[in-house]
């Protein structure tokens, strides 16, 4: 939680309006259905793949359908992306590298340069803009 709350205030400081899928289920939705929504309204996604629950659910609902809105995995230095991730890369252009942090310091540190630029350079060009 602590990472994701980082996450947060470094896009805000950025200029960016965060939203975390780290919420109670909804009363009139499902959780896939208000992920699916939420995505589609969204201009990049940053996946944070360490110790996944429910990221490979929510990606495999929304990756192979959004085409304009790139996703950019994080994961700690210490852990392994989960085994089906890789397909996500090898089909689908807008899944970006995946950077590697060793903790939430060191991911703020280039959280800009290797989190944020790369997203924002493949939303223009997935964009056309």
């Amino acid at each position: 939680k602590a990472v994701l709350d980082a996450i947060r205030d470094a896009l805000r400081e950025n200029g960016y309006l965060p939203i975390l899928f780290d919420f109670d289920k909804p009363a009139t939705k499902d959780i896939t259905s208000t992920v699916e929504t939420l995505a589609r309204l969204s201009r990049f996604i940053i996946a944070d793949l360490s110790n996944p629950s429910s990221i490979p659910h929510e990606l495999a609902s929304v990756v192979p359908f959004l085409r304009t809105v790139p996703v950019q995995p994080i994961i700690l230095a210490s852990e392994r992306e989960y085994s089906m991730f890789v397909d996500f890369r090898n089909a689908y252009h807008w899944v970006l590298a995946t950077h590697r942090y060793s903790d939430t310091t060191d991911l703020l540190a280039a959280f800009k340069e290797k989190v944020i630029e790369p997203a924002e350079k493949k939303a223009r060009e997935l964009t056309g803009r």
